[in-house]
């Protein structure tokens, strides 16, 4: 098999997977870091996995002449901080692109849902600020409950439920300034009106403009911590789900909206009583298909790499509906308290569930421990496969009853406040 290079952007965390994915056909990845200092929370990866490392400097021009020597046959974003570079990269180079005219549109939360209002895609009500006074107002006019998020940001980052103007305006003063998990200064936000409905993710792979649909989840979410609808699950939903027919035309619209025409990308939906609205989109891999490959055969990565390099074998199979081999689900646990961690008390029940796949502990015992707010905060993360997709939902269940102060054990010296745990 021939040897290749393509380039990725930012091929940290889960986008690291592209080194195995693009291996198994052949291929070596160029890594390009995005900014000369590390981001924010990355961890480490294996650097010889690389066939080149790339830093951008903040001279593209000289950057886009390095990577032309190396003659890659494709430029794609690995996390959200590299999408604009890949965009700018793959059109100087001109390999297949989704351009950089509606870049803004596919990074900025604000932008994205104008960008679709003026295309006549049904959109929430929201408005882009970074004054208090004006904030306020929005909020007393437009009434009820609205989301403050920064534009920019991932993983769930300062994204606040805010039931009154001052809830409001304390949001954006909390974020305001800092600088964000993708290493950018937060200097705006978007406000917008809370959606009510069932929450779903559509992942996909274009290419050339047509889209495939690699995997659909259904969210769920809980209020925990002072945090409204934090997320605790992801359900895999088979193909043939009838929630999968009406969110796929919606997530179609929004791909072409935003001019994803090559790559990966994810887009989240709620389906409200006025029908599917989105929430935000995002043109790179998801981190579900870490989770999923073995469990309907391909995943994201793996159709988005023929999207890139064997855009003949993706032409022939587009249209073909994905398949779970069982039922599957990823879950979160949400701390609720403070102080350094002595030990789980209900690991070996999580473990004995029937449908248990898999545990990944972050906070060890002996690490510090702080309420969940966000997806960087989560103590401990799991799977749950089984064949029957009722004993996998009753599991789920079984580890929000078990989650909860009487979870950990931690020691509260030197930790005060907000501990609710035993010692």
């Amino acid at each position: 098999m021939s040897t290749f290079q393509v380039a990725v952007v930012d091929a940290f965390a889960t986008s690291f997977r592209y080194t195995d994915t693009f291996s198994a056909i052949g291929g070596e990845v160029i890594q390009i870091r995005s900014r000369v200092a590390p981001l924010p929370g990355i961890a480490p990866v294996d650097t010889s996995r690389f066939s080149h490392t790339l830093v951008n400097d903040g001279d593209f021009e000289d950057l886009a002449e390095r990577l032309a020597v190396l003659k890659p046959r494709a430029v794609l974003p690995g996390r959200e901080s590299g999408v604009e570079l890949a965009d700018a990269l793959s059109e100087r180079l001109g390999l297949p692109t989704n351009g950089t005219e509606l870049s803004a549109a596919r990074r900025d939360k604000y932008t994205q849902i104008e960008r679709i209002r003026s295309l006549g895609i049904p959109a929430m009500r929201q408005i882009r600020t970074s004054d208090e006074a004006e904030l306020h107002a929005w909020h007393a006019l437009c009434g009820g409950t609205i989301v403050v998020k920064p534009l920019r940001s991932g993983a769930g980052e300062g994204v606040r439920f805010c039931d009154r103007p001052e809830e409001a305006v304390a949001a954006l003063e909390a974020v305001r300034g800092r600088t964000s998990v993708l290493g950018e200064t937060i200097a705006e936000v978007v406000a917008q009106e809370y959606l009510v409905g069932a929450e779903y993710i559509v992942n996909t792979a274009s290419c050339d403009g047509v889209h495939q649909v690699t995997d659909v989840w259904s969210t769920d979410r809980i209020s925990a911590n002072g945090i409204r609808d934090m997320v605790v699950a992801q359900i895999l939903l088979d193909s043939d789900d009838p929630v999968v027919g009406e969110l796929v035309p919606f997530a179609h619209k929004v791909l072409d909206a935003l001019g994803i025409r090559y790559g990966a990308a994810h887009v989240e939906i709620k389906l409200t009583p006025e029908g599917p609205r989105l929430v935000e989109a995002a043109a790179r891999a998801s981190g579900l298909p870490y989770y999923v490959a073995d469990v309907i055969g391909e995943g994201q990565l793996e159709w988005a790499a023929d999207a890139y390099v064997r855009p003949e074998r993706f032409m022939a199979r587009a249209g073909t509906a994905y398949r779970r081999r069982s039922a599957f689900a990823w879950a979160a646990l949400v701390s609720p308290v403070a102080g350094r961690l002595t030990r789980y008390r209900a690991l070996d029940e999580i473990r004995a569930l029937d449908s248990f796949d898999d545990l990944n502990l972050i906070v060890k015992p002996g690490d510090p421990i702080v309420p969940t707010t966000w997806d960087l905060e989560y103590p401990a993360t799991l799977t749950l496969r089984h064949s029957v997709e009722d004993i996998l939902r009753r599991d789920l269940n079984t580890v929000r009853y078990l989650d909860g102060a009487g979870m950990y054990e931690v020691d509260t010296n030197g930790y005060p406040g907000r501990s609710t745990g035993a010692m």
